[in-house]
């Protein structure tokens, strides 16, 4: 059996860029971590070191559990190629059941698509009529985020386990993968122990982003910040990020210097008690260079996105009526 591959290949420009922006700065708060803070400026706190073992309220339920989760999404993306814009916001199953090492095993399906408005290289009309013109089967982008699915393995901090998600049998088959624009994605939780009203900034780290070129090495800048936490015991959590880096890439056609440089902010909604998210909002920017052996000029891809998603204990049943079409750009 192969892995799954993307039916959206001959517009992976754009869905790649888009991915970097919503699961990349967005999401990747993982590590080799311990917890040791110390006095920072202006009332906040530097830690020493990256965190460990602390954060320990914050963690997904052991058991498993199961939200209706309700997002909105609206992105950009611009290069020398062209541009195009988006909204979408759908409703989505996640069904997270205990998988070994402590970790959970998300399962993701999309109940209804709401509606999803593209203009530019992200209009529905564009994406069919670039993947015929490139000899591929046209791609109906509503109809593939109407069913779009997904398997994940992640920690209970709400990391990806990339290898353990490569290996799941449901990721092992001919099918196409189906494109989810980050969906199914759980907002990371702190690894520090957080108090209130106070910002932690942690120590510079090296995490590599898969670009649309390669694999580059982005040295991220972190801070978290305890709001509150409400009679409710739902604590607000505001987490930003900043990271650049840059690396030179080998082929057969020469080599290429790519850099990138990413920022992103997000406020956490988390609720204590039942180890559950309520809500996430904010929004990402990335922009990726690529200076190629040869060419004068160089090759710029910058994108945009805004997040708001709310999450629901239990399942909701897909809605009888027809599914959502195009609104035109």
């Amino acid at each position: 059996m192969k892995p799954r591959r993307s039916r959206l290949r001959t517009v992976t420009a754009f869905a790649l860029a888009l991915g970097l922006t919503l699961v990349g700065a967005a999401c990747d708060k993982g590590g080799d971590q311990t917890n040791k803070p110390g006095a920072g400026k202006n009332g906040g706190t530097v830690a020493t070191e990256q965190p460990k073992d602390g954060g320990k309220d914050y963690v997904y339920a052991a058991e498993g559990f199961v939200l209706t989760a309700t997002t909105k999404i609206k992105f950009d993306i611009a290069s020398s190629q062209g541009s195009g814009a988006a909204e979408l916001s759908a409703r989505s199953l996640l069904e997270a059941t205990p998988a070994d090492g402590d970790k959970l095993k998300v399962h993701g399906k999309v109940l209804e698509l709401i509606g999803y408005k593209g203009s530019g290289q992200l209009d529905p009309e564009f994406i069919k009529k670039q993947a015929q013109e490139q000899g591929g089967e046209a791609v109906d982008i509503v109809a593939e985020l109407g069913k779009a699915e997904s398997w994940l393995i992640i920690d209970r901090k709400g990391e990806l386990d990339e290898a353990a998600t490569k290996a799941l049998a449901e990721n092992q088959t001919d099918e196409d993968q189906s494109l989810d624009f980050g969906l199914f994605n759980l907002p990371d939780l702190p690894r520090i122990d957080l108090v209130e009203g106070e910002k932690i900034t942690l120590p510079t780290k090296e995490v590599e982003r898969q670009s649309l070129v390669g694999k580059i090495p982005v040295e991220i800048d972190e801070s978290w910040t305890l709001r509150k936490i409400g009679p409710d015991r739902i604590a607000e959590i505001d987490v930003t990020s900043e990271g650049s880096g840059a690396t030179v890439l080998s082929g057969g056609q020469g080599s290429a210097n790519v850099s990138m440089l990413e920022e992103s902010s997000y406020t956490i909604l988390f609720n204590l008690d039942t180890k559950l998210p309520v809500s996430v909002s904010g929004y990402s920017q990335s922009e990726l260079q690529l200076d190629i052996e040869g060419q004068s000029e160089s090759i710029t891809v910058s994108s945009n996105s805004e997040v708001e998603g709310r999450y629901e204990p239990g399942a909701a049943s897909a809605p009888a009526a027809a599914p959502a079409t195009a609104a035109e750009g």
